[in-house]
């Protein structure tokens, strides 16, 4: 009697197992390291000069190691400078680099110089961003959707290397975009446990450019929307047993918005009248004209050569014949869950694709800067990880036993390219920045002709990014360094502007651009983008200009 009631339980089960799709494994916390050993890896091993060269940086790289300065004393406040004239939001990119320099250069002494720690701390930040939003849509595909979505990123980075190789701001962004939608697409399918990263990642944009002022918020709005549409008649059900996500979400929106907050109170009122006013600008594009800016990046090529028509029609043809296929195998996943979540990754393409074109017409002054829409290629990159997701399935009813190996195959593949092949393509390959060496030569002339005096520098526009590089390297060094005028203060932030004292009693040297008028007499030495001349203090060069340089 007791085998005939057991009989029809252990069929329940057995349907219920085969109703439940693959096996969640390896746990999630198993795959999430797996995918960031992975990715880090190869990051490391793309930089593994980083280990040996010493970088001494200059331009923008210098220009935010000036606000890490601060940041290592919990001083700073806002994010890194923009050619506009004012800070971006938030310093959440600018500590984890003062993170990277303290432990990697200051601590274990792992690398030569400071730069080359905050290099790295990016790299394993990008690595745990991306890790995470491989997780995110994989949660109900299993290991090989897992290995699918890893190749599939491993093989982006091979096209487009620096998006995950270089600290320079436009492309940090590239990887919290991609956590953004992807977790946007969960919340919206249901998930409320991507909340928190949905927080994370829009907080993390924020404080990168003012521009995710505008996405984020939308992004955020649509996947709430999509979260709460189902139930609206009872809301409350969304809040039973998920309390820890919403705090969560709640806590870790308190930590980002904090720097802000204090930085409009103590300078009030900040930095957000000077965005309002920049977005009050009349711009004088077409909306085609911010079509065609979008389709650069769906070009497999860098998006200063998409910008011919030819090459803008085919990135059309082809992301909409790529979107229709994508679409055509989400629609055929068995699992509802998987289902959900690809076909809102999809909205989020479609979202974020309208206003970035909205973006591009209304918003962007100088429509031949590439750099303003870098963050931008995590949409099409979240659109081949759809297709990835979705089509594995089709590979493991072909292929069988040997979906996963074959898999696997492809990912070392893509790891083997995306670690060699940017390094292959020329000598100095994308992303190993080498700064300029010769700057602790130059800071030691600088210092020895000023016999103890404060080094005053009189700064042209073209010699603004050597004149940064002599500053950060001459404060870790103890030697004091600074700009005489302070139009140039959102470059080189308060701190490193000279005081009348300093003015008075400095000794002041010109930084001239190469190509202006020199002053009479030989330069002391020339660096990458100027010419260096001693001058009185008294006499700043009639050919200074106010700094505009890129965002």
């Amino acid at each position: 009697m007791l085998l005939t009631q057991r009989t029809p339980l252990l069929d329940r089960v057995r349907q219920a197992r085969l109703h439940a799709g693959p096996r969640r494994l390896p746990p999630t916390g198993l795959r999430w390291l797996a995918c960031f050993s992975v990715i880090a890896v190869v990051l490391v091993v793309r930089n593994v000069y980083l280990f040996t060269t010493r970088v001494y940086e200059d331009s923008d790289f210098a220009a935010n190691s000036i606000a890490v300065l601060q940041a290592k004393h919990f001083q700073l406040l806002t994010g890194n400078y923009s050619r506009l004239g004012f800070d971006h939001p938030g310093p959440a990119f600018l500590y984890i680099e003062a993170w990277g320099e303290w432990l990697f250069h200051d601590v274990t002494h792992l690398l030569p110089t400071p730069w080359n720690g905050q290099l790295l701390a990016i790299l394993l930040l990008n690595a745990a961003l991306l890790a995470t939003a491989i997780c995110v849509l994989a949660r109900d595909g299993g290991t090989a959707v897992t290995i699918a979505c890893l190749g599939t990123v491993l093989a982006f980075t091979v096209l487009h290397p620096l998006t995950l190789n270089s600290n320079w701001m436009p492309y940090v962004y590239f990887a919290p975009t991609l956590l953004l939608l992807v977790s946007a697409a969960a919340v919206a399918a249901g998930r409320t446990a991507s909340v928190p990263l949905l927080c994370l990642a829009a907080g993390l944009c924020i404080h990168g450019h003012a521009e995710f002022l505008f996405f984020a918020p939308i992004v955020v709005l649509v996947a709430l929307a999509g979260l709460f549409a189902p139930h609206w008649r009872n809301p409350s059900v969304l809040f039973r047993g998920n309390g820890r996500h919403w705090l969560g979400g709640l806590a870790i929106t308190l930590v980002l918005a904090l720097p802000i907050v204090l930085n409009t109170i103590i300078n009030w009122p900040g930095e957000l009248p000077k965005y309002l006013q920049y977005s009050a600008k009349n711009l004088h594009h077409t909306p085609a004209m911010a079509v065609n800016y979008t389709l650069r990046f769906w070009w497999p090529g860098g998006p200063e050569r998409g910008a011919h028509v030819p090459e803008e029609a085919v990135a059309a043809v082809g992301g909409c014949v790529v979107l229709l296929l994508v679409f055509c195998l989400v629609m055929s996943c068995r699992q509802l869950e998987q289902r959900r979540l690809l076909l809102w990754s999809l909205v989020m393409v479609a979202a974020m694709t309208v206003l970035f074109t909205y973006y591009a017409w209304r918003a962007i002054d100088e429509l031949y800067a590439a750099y303003e829409g870098y963050f931008y290629w995590a949409v099409p990159l979240l659109l081949l990880l759809v297709g990835a997701t979705a089509i594995v399935p089709w590979i493991q009813l072909t292929a069988g036993r040997l979906a996963v190996p074959l898999l696997a195959a492809g990912l070392v593949a893509a790891g083997v390219a995306a670690s060699m092949v940017p390094l292959l393509a020329e000598p100095y390959g994308p992303g190993q920045y080498f700064g300029d060496p010769g700057i602790p030569h130059d800071v030691a002339v600088l210092a020895a002709l000023s016999k103890g005096r404060p080094i005053v520098l009189n700064v042209s526009q073209p010699g603004w990014g050597d004149a940064a590089g002599v500053i950060v390297y001459a404060d870790r060094i103890g030697v004091r360094a600074c700009v005489s005028e302070p139009s140039w203060t959102t470059q080189f932030r308060a701190q490193s502007i000279c005081t009348p004292s300093e003015l008075r009693d400095g000794t002041a040297f010109a930084f001239v651009g190469n190509q202006l008028p020199h002053p009479p007499g030989r330069p002391l030495f020339a660096m990458l983008s100027s010419q260096i001349y001693r001058v009185p203090a008294a006499s700043p060069p009639a050919w200074h200009k106010h700094p505009a340089h890129r965002r």
